[in-house]
């Protein structure tokens, strides 16, 4: 009789335990990621400056112009749990010190890098992220699964490839982060088009 009632108290004791585990473990999960680190918009885990790979695919002269094309593209598509990567929403990029905003010509963004979607390029602060606060060109397109996205760049002068920064947002989880790339150096370079 008395295994008997110690089995019954350690069973409930068991329950009581796990049932309250659960509970934290359930409030862990649904809090917002803004209380998890004090920032609204912030990400709830660390940033991580290689969450996407973003590589310079060519820098090409076309008549008087130059194209610079970038992409994007997320090794680990998922929902932003266990190692992977939220879906792209937008990214934005500085330039050289010395980039002249007048050698601007046009912007494009594409999913496949041959159907190209024109858009305003603008230089401005992007308000709906707090990691990057200075002035950015912002591509508002972003990825989809492990797809490559596409963004061009028309300038009307020919500028180094340098290492520039950039920043990315996406999901909650996974948030926004800056990060170093390929891009727009500041030496302006000799080198005339045609």
């Amino acid at each position: 009789m008395k295994s008997i009632r110690l089995s019954i108290i350690g069973a409930l004791s068991s329950i009581l335990l796990l049932t309250a585990c659960q509970r934290t473990v359930q409030k862990e999960l649904v809090a917002p990621p803004e209380q998890l680190n004090g920032k609204p918009g912030a990400p709830a885990g660390p940033c991580n400056p290689n969450a996407y790979t973003i590589t310079l695919e060519s820098v090409t002269q076309v008549g008087s112009n130059w194209e610079w094309v970038w992409s994007v593209q997320n090794p680990n598509p998922g929902n932003g749990n266990n190692g992977t990567v939220q879906d792209l929403s937008h990214w934005g990029m500085q330039f050289g010190s010395c980039f002249q905003w007048s050698s601007v010509v046009s912007a494009a963004y594409s999913s496949n890098g041959t159907s190209w979607h024109n858009v305003s390029p603008n230089f401005h602060v992007d308000p709906s992220q707090n990691c990057m606060t200075t002035p950015v060109l912002k591509f508002d397109y972003g990825t989809s699964g492990g797809n490559k996205s596409y963004y061009k760049l028309v300038l009307n002068s020919y500028y180094n490839v340098g290492q520039v920064p950039g920043y990315y947002k996406s999901g909650a989880r996974t948030g926004c982060c800056t990060f170093q790339f390929s891009g727009v150096g500041c030496n302006i370079a000799t080198r005339t088009a045609g």
